[in-house]
């Protein structure tokens, strides 16, 4: 076997732009309601208040979510939440296709979306606020100069 070139970046960047992009997308998909907000009124029909308490539904699971979530944080630690987290987002984002009711709507983004967000912005912050591990801060947007103060 021939020997192993070494690569012509350092790899960490390789996980921090999978970081970033990681929970990009899974932030941004909790908040991003606001923008299906018109097309699922046209395409359903339903009430103002009753779609959009599909929003609501996230923000009060998430504040539920947040001990919990922080106690798996430090007992499983953030690769086993990280990946847990980003399957839940993608669940309720696929599941969200097929959303006849608003059970469902408020079961898929407002739970599963939220649920998944918080486990991947938990994951990313936590690993950030390490010593050493700045690069990693500017991976959750909405904190990101928390991550840095923390961890200077």
């Amino acid at each position: 076997m021939p020997p192993r070139r070494p690569l012509p970046f350092f790899y960490g960047w390789v996980i921090v732009a999978t970081a970033f992009m990681t929970m990009a997308v899974a932030v941004n998909a909790r908040t991003a309601f606001s923008l299906l907000f018109p097309p699922i009124l046209d395409e359903f029909g339903w009430a103002r208040g009753v779609t959009a308490a599909a929003f609501a539904v996230g923000f009060l699971g998430g504040t539920l979510y947040a001990p919990f979530i922080g106690i798996l944080m430090d007992r499983l630690g953030p690769r086993v939440l990280f990946p847990a987290g980003i399957l839940l987002v993608s669940a309720g984002l696929a599941l969200a296709t097929a959303v006849r009711q608003p059970w469902q709507l408020y079961a898929t983004l407002g739970v599963l979306v939220t649920g998944g967000s918080m486990a991947v912005s938990t994951s990313g912050t936590r690993s950030s606020c390490r010593p050493g591990d700045r690069a990693l801060a500017p991976t959750d947007p909405c904190l990101t100069m928390k991550g840095y103060a923390i961890s200077a």
